[in-house]
């Protein structure tokens, strides 16, 4: 009975460290929450660009290609995710999503488009993360069970 326990204890670390990343995955869906409610308020804590700062960045780029790279990424993070569901992998980029759409929002932002296309980041947004959590807590329910029919 002692060795059993012995296992049983050797094992917590294995399912703490699966119960993180599905706490990473869920903290990175909070904080793309977070980012949509100032983006939907239009970053009012951002401070204004000068028009000095605004020359040297240039022009931003039109919505339709801000759009057509959203397309494009919510297609390729789509089947990356479902590629790792297939394979079974436990790989997962939470904060690498949040970035890219803090990112677009910040490109509506600062082209004036985003009370416009709002929806269209948010809706991506939450498609990702959706399925990203979907994957991480199928892939962490499994090895949870292939760790405990181990004892």
């Amino acid at each position: 009975m002692a060795r059993g326990a012995k296992a049983n204890k050797g094992n917590i670390p294995e399912i703490r460290a699966l119960e993180r990343k599905l706490s990473l995955e869920m903290l990175a869906a909070a904080l793309f929450l977070l980012v949509s409610i100032g983006a939907g308020k239009g970053f009012p804590f951002l401070p204004a660009l000068t028009p000095k700062i605004r020359t040297v960045l240039g022009a931003p780029p039109s919505p339709n290609m801000i759009n057509t790279l959203l397309l494009l990424y919510i297609f390729s993070a789509i089947i990356l995710i479902l590629g790792r569901m297939m394979a079974a992998s436990g790989k997962a980029s939470p904060f690498g999503h949040l970035g890219y759409l803090t990112g677009f929002y910040f490109f509506h932002h600062f082209s004036g488009s985003l009370p416009e296309y709002f929806w269209a980041v948010f809706i991506t947004g939450i498609t990702i993360y959706f399925l990203e959590c979907y994957h991480i807590f199928l892939y962490c329910t499994e090895e949870s069970k292939k760790i405990r029919e181990k004892e």
